[in-house]
């Protein structure tokens, strides 16, 4: 009885890493399919790593993935070459100063993606303690933290106002396509990399090439 046991326990024991990857590998599909629906042009290996790059930088930073996915499409509708008028590049609009004061190029959507919410991971950080910490984060994101706290905490003028509205509403519309989000994993987890990590690295690299 115990060897039958035994050799039970040992036969299922790979069917949990198994079940992380299938379930991993599901998310990614399913936030690669609304990348698609949003930026038509899209292709699909492009925006696999697109959600692969998204889910993994969201996890290290502790943030919602879709909350990150609704910045970028608001700012640039998932078009790695946008550029705006006033010089913001890339998937999160940076402008050069500030991509340089994050330590990226945001030319590259890899890179773009990781300033994006190391930038937005910050900007909650900064609020916290502001009554309504998330408006005051997404409006600085669009208006500066400078502009923001010199409005008490507050969206500066009413572009500012829309841009946090269409973010908010945004956000909530990929909470209802992309259902609820798995429970935080502990701070220490986060301080390593994610379990996951050299699975999604290597689709990573398979886009964008090796670092």
């Amino acid at each position: 009885m115990i060897r039958a046991t035994l050799a039970l326990v040992v036969a299922l024991a790979p069917v949990t890493p198994v079940l992380a990857e299938t379930n991993a590998n599901v998310r990614e599909n399913a936030y690669a399919r609304v990348m698609r629906t949003i930026n038509p042009r899209l292709q699909e290996g492009q925006s696999r790593a697109y959600a692969a790059a998204l889910l993994n930088n969201s996890r290290r930073m502790d943030l919602d993935p879709r909350l990150v996915m609704a910045v970028v499409t608001v700012e640039s509708h998932w078009d790695e070459s946008a550029v705006s008028v006033d010089g913001a590049i890339g998937l999160g609009q940076f402008k050069p100063q500030t991509a340089h004061n994050l330590g990226i190029d945001a030319r590259v959507g890899k890179s773009n993606l990781k300033g994006i919410t190391l930038y937005l991971h910050r900007l909650i950080g900064l609020f916290a303690s502001s009554r309504h910490a998330m408006s005051a984060a997404i409006a600085s994101y669009n208006a500066g933290p400078l502009a923001v706290e010199a409005a008490g905490g507050s969206a500066p003028g009413y572009a500012a106002q829309r841009y946090v509205e269409k973010v908010f509403a945004t956000w909530r519309s990929f909470k209802a396509k992309l259902g609820t989000q798995p429970a935080r994993a502990p701070m220490d987890a986060l301080a390593s990399l994610p379990p996951d990590a050299a699975r999604v690295d290597h689709a990573q690299a398979a886009y964008w090439g090796t670092p």
